[in-house]
């Protein structure tokens, strides 16, 4: 994919959107921020299902935000659809996925599908991410995204 400006409003951009797995033997919760010039810079995976440590953690790691590769990304929106592709690491080299989903309003979108390019398969996936405001948003300057 390649990087576009963001100009619309389908997603509110002064903030993070977080993915929480509950049923799951270990609890997670997933950021990422999202920003007006199209990247996208994942804030990693936190092994708790509550936002105000997950800040704490994020704000005590902004050192490490976006020095990796993998930690960047490109999103489109179109008509309501998102897409997004990042680089990944799943074993001997940098890969990328691509997710694909729905946004239903300016703070929640869906993600139903995703790609790995490693291996080349499409998998269905039901992920939701919800908005939530957040002052202290890293920079999107990065090496990896032109």
């Amino acid at each position: 994919m390649q990087r576009e400006d963001f100009t619309g409003n389908e997603l509110r951009m002064d903030g993070y959107y977080y993915c929480q797995k509950e049923n799951v033997p270990d609890p997670t919760t997933s950021c990422i921020f999202m920003y007006r010039n199209g990247t996208i810079l994942s804030a990693y995976g936190h092994s708790t299902l509550d936002l105000d440590v997950v800040e704490k953690e994020i704000v005590d790691n902004y050192y490490n935000f976006g020095k990796d590769k993998w930690d960047w990304g490109v999103f489109i929106i179109t008509n309501n659809r998102i897409e997004y592709e990042q680089w990944i690491v799943p074993s001997e080299s940098i890969s990328t996925r691509k997710s694909t989903g729905n946004i239903e309003n300016d703070t929640t979108f869906y993600i139903t599908e995703q790609y790995f390019s490693y291996n080349k398969k499409k998998y269905s996936v039901n992920e939701v991410w919800h908005f939530k405001h957040f002052v202290n948003k890293p920079d999107s300057t990065n090496n990896y995204i032109k």
